[in-house]
């Protein structure tokens, strides 16, 4: 077993999330799998600890000190992150129609490809008659490439969360993995 996660209290309430600024990779694949995400590279630990809504960290100092909603992430591995974090946020990593910008976090809508001329490689163009474009930032997504390296961290991600368990200690719970 290899503890991935210490989460207080163990019953966290939906909402917006804020991600600590050592967090970047994490922010990005929230955002993509549909959870509204508030990151800057510049938090510091007073303005998260007062905060009502959930804080993901590997600060072991700001989770101590904090009294709300709190998820220690008690790995280096990018994939653990995001499957404790699924865990705790009771969803199912996936891309789909509730996906947000990786970047902003704004809404993704479809449009026709023919409005992105001009912004993206005419290739995309000519290959995806529908692109996500980004209602806040402007910024265009396509199914390309890159998506077989998603689909595979979000399939291992998913293999992970199966294999998770979650032990009660009072208003704590530890996420852990039997890999």
């Amino acid at each position: 077993m290899r503890a991935i996660g210490l989460v207080k209290p163990c019953e966290v309430a939906g909402g917006i999330v804020y991600v600590d600024s050592m967090l970047g990779w994490l922010s990005r694949w929230l955002r993509m799998i549909g959870v509204a995400t508030v990151y800057r590279d510049d938090f510091n630990d007073d303005e998260l600890i007062g905060l009502n809504e959930l804080v993901i960290t590997r600060d072991k100092g700001l989770f101590n000190r904090r009294h709300g909603n709190t998820l220690l992430l008690l790995t280096d591995d990018h994939i653990h992150w995001l499957a404790a974090s699924s865990i705790v946020l009771n969803v199912k990593p996936h891309i789909g129609d509730d996906s947000l910008c990786p970047l902003c976090g704004g809404r993704l809508i479809k449009v026709n490809s023919g409005s992105a001329i001009g912004e993206v490689p005419i290739n995309v163009i000519k290959r995806n008659p529908v692109l996500y474009r980004c209602e806040s930032c402007g910024r265009y997504y396509w199914v390309g490439s890159h998506h077989r390296g998603i689909g595979h961290i979000l399939a291992v991600a998913n293999e992970l969360i199966s294999k998770c368990i979650i032990e009660h200690n009072g208003s704590e719970c530890l996420i852990s993995v039997n890999e």
